[in-house]
């Protein structure tokens, strides 16, 4: 079979039931209002809508700190089908971008079991054979499940959220070519779009352009026949469906993730989705059609799909099934489509033009990491691109953005290469040793494919190794001059391990995680742990023996910064001693003690470190100091992160671990050398 490097990629086969699907969206722009922006996005899928709708709460939006544009081919957003499955380290995510995260998750189905089911020994049903936790206990996310949501309702809530924040999409517009002239030194990319209807043209001159357009990308295939990049990879000789239903059976796990593998009729794979407009429960079935008695068709899926009816699709459904019952009763949409794995070679050309999402990786839909690789594309590039432009941070940073996220769009196409295959009923390539297994082994492999990938195919277990943002332990003499801490659990590079704490200030029960949302002006957030006493904050504190200085240097020592009614009175920092706001470093203070024993004046002569305090007093795993309120788990945190004795926690916006440094003067000296690698220099010389 021809690979995606010798012709153009299959079309997906799709049909909608329009009567079925209404979605609520707000009403899109149709003219480019001006000449000149910061960001132009095109596409407004899941990757461009996570990206513009970041940018629009950390700085972004018509007429603020910097301009977005976003225009998409179609006249609507997505009506039906297409992805569905979020998982737990996007809803974690998500639940700082509020009120984005809550409305997601409570229109969701949120599945919490796995099954596994295979024939039957005599061959003629399908029986159990495995139930698993949907995501394994032993992975620590607050919320340990898949939801199901169709993506249309998600579009709907980013875009929602857009409009809360004075952004719109543009539609029709389509992609046509960019320039990239060195010579405009402030608007270096100048963008030809076409108006897909109308036909006129427009060209935009912005200082960045990121093509979010999904697997056919206008922008990607632009970059390959001007600027040398490649899609790479291979079609697999496997044709499956997707069908969107509202159905009766006696299948006993419909409502939970389902794995099957018939006999001779192939697999299908069952996820629990939201209820339809007529309130009934949806399910998304995935169907291997190509595989009849047995019997493989001879022609090529890619050709095959062109044939294919929802008759056909819902027939292969039955017969793997069976013996259960299943009657569809509506059909919201269904599809019909190839495998195809590919990857770009760059996420980026010249630190200028950029892509994310589909227009990077193309894969199997069936373990759901297609939109939640998507939005963490979208996610990982968002705040650096706010930081550079806000003149925070070095313009460099943002090559960091394809060191970072082409290497998870690598182990992604390599897991769906093996995973895809060994669902298909295949033998993945370059594995020729597994056609030695029986069924039962093989059975057994795949199963242990899942438990392997878990940590990656949860988000949970993407981490990320380069410098200047992330410095490992091992690192640290060479870079920083220190020695790591002894006992350090938290591992830079990996996202930040929930802890509840107690927000001193109201008393009330908190996830550390949370506590800084995904929104203006989306600064680093800086974790002390005070350890066992005050003492080492008052000894080691930045700011405390800094006097005030005069309002002029104020304005030239912080650096830019939105206006001060953009910033959350929770994040006034006291930066150098006097009262000012620093947006760029939220400094939030765990004291290891119960709420009861120490207050907020015992941290009133200590600016900078005074204004978001938490009690570690709620945290599993902490010690018993006495029997009243408050005590039974004092210093579960500092004892889960492996810093019972203090330390210092940098985290980046994306909510990942960058360093760990002691609480020590050296330590915080440290921090100013680790910023000064990728922010500029006037503002790392506010000093935190």
């Amino acid at each position: 079979m021809p690979n995606s490097t010798s012709r153009k990629p299959a079309v997906e086969q799709e049909q909608i039931n329009t009567v079925v699907n209404h979605r609520d969206y707000p009403a899109p722009l149709t003219q480019i209002a001006d000449d000149v922006y910061s960001v132009v996005v095109i596409g407004a899928g899941p990757a461009g809508l996570m990206l513009s709708t970041s940018l629009a709460r950390l700085g972004g939006g018509n007429g603020a700190n910097h301009s977005v544009l976003t225009v998409d081919i179609r006249t609507q957003p997505t009506e039906a089908g297409r992805a569905d499955g979020i998982q737990p380290r996007t809803i974690e995510v998500l639940k700082n971008m509020q009120p984005l995260g809550n409305d997601l998750f409570s229109r969701s189905s949120a599945s919490y079991e796995r099954t596994f089911w295979n024939p039957t020994k005599d061959g003629k049903g399908i029986e159990r054979s495995r139930r698993t936790q949907s995501v394994p206990l032993r992975l620590d996310i607050e919320d340990n499940c898949t939801l199901g949501l169709q993506q249309g309702l998600i579009e709907q809530a980013y875009l929602r959220d857009m409009e809360a924040h004075n952004a719109f999409v543009v539609r029709p517009w389509d992609f046509q070519s960019f320039k990239y002239v060195a010579e405009d030194k402030e608007f270096p990319v100048h963008v030809t779009l076409k108006h897909a209807k109308e036909q006129a043209t427009r060209t935009v001159r912005t200082k960045y352009l990121v093509g979010c357009d999904g697997g056919r990308s206008s922008v990607r295939q632009y970059l390959e026949k001007n600027h040398g990049v490649e899609f790479k990879g291979e079609w697999v000789d496997t044709l499956w469906g997707a069908i969107d239903a509202v159905v009766e059976s006696d299948f006993p796990d419909l409502r939970k993730i389902a794995a099957i593998h018939s006999k001779d009729h192939g697999a299908m794979y069952i996820f629990p989705r939201e209820n339809s407009g007529s309130g009934k429960p949806i399910v998304r079935l995935y169907t291997q059609i190509n595989i009849k008695e047995g019997k493989k068709d001879k022609n090529p899926a890619y050709l095959a799909r062109d044939s294919v009816t929802a008759k056909n699709i819902m027939a292969a459904d039955q017969r793997i099934i069976a013996p259960f019952k299943l009657e569809f009763k509506e059909i919201e949409w269904w599809t019909a489509y190839p495998i195809g794995q590919r990857l770009v070679s760059t996420y980026s050309f010249e630190n200028r033009v950029f892509l994310a999402g589909d227009a990077c990786h193309t894969h199997s839909p069936k373990a759901g990491q297609g939109m939640n690789t998507a939005l963490m594309d979208a996610h990982n590039l968002s705040f650096k691109l706010h930081l550079v432009l806000s003149g925070i941070a070095k313009p460099s940073l943002l090559s960091t953005y394809h060191d970072e996220r082409w290497k998870i769009g690598k182990k992604l196409i390599d897991f769906d290469e093996e995973y895809s295959a060994l669902f298909s009923g295949e033998i993945p390539r370059g594995q020729p040793e597994l056609a030695k297994l029986t069924e039962e082994e093989l059975s057994e492999h795949f199963t242990n494919v899942q438990r392997r990938n878990a940590d990656f195919t949860t988000g949970i277990g993407v981490t990320y190794e380069d410098e200047p943002l992330t410095i490992h332990h091992s690192r640290l003499p060479k870079v920083l001059g220190l020695q790591p801490l002894p006992d350090v659990k938290l591992i830079p590079g990996h996202r930040l391990l929930p802890a509840t704490v107690t927000r001193a200030s109201n008393l009330a029960p908190v996830r550390l995680i949370h506590e800084i949302q995904y929104t203006a002006p989306g600064g680093f957030r800086i974790y002390v742990f005070a350890g066992g006493a005050l003492d080492p904050l008052r000894t080691y504190s930045p700011h405390g023996s800094v006097a005030p200085v005069s309002n002029e240097q104020k304005r030239t020592r912080v650096g830019k910064m939105p206006p001060a009614r953009t910033v959350p009175e929770a994040m006034n920092t006291g930066v150098l001693g006097y009262e000012e706001l620093n947006p760029w470093f939220h400094i939030l203070t765990v004291v290891k003690d119960s709420r009861f024993r120490f207050s907020l004046e015992d941290l009133a002569d200590l600016p900078g470190l005074n204004s978001m305090i938490y009690a570690d007093d709620m945290e599993a795993g902490g010690g018993t100091w006495c029997c009243i309120d408050g005590d039974a788990n004092v210093g579960g945190a500092h004892k889960k992160y492996g810093l019972e004795d203090g330390g210092i926690v940098v985290c980046r916006p994306d909510g990942y671990v960058g360093v760990v440094v002691p609480l020590e003067e050296r330590g915080w000296v440290a921090l100013e050398k680790y910023f000064e690698s990728f922010l500029q220099s006037t503002l790392v010389s506010s000093r935190l």
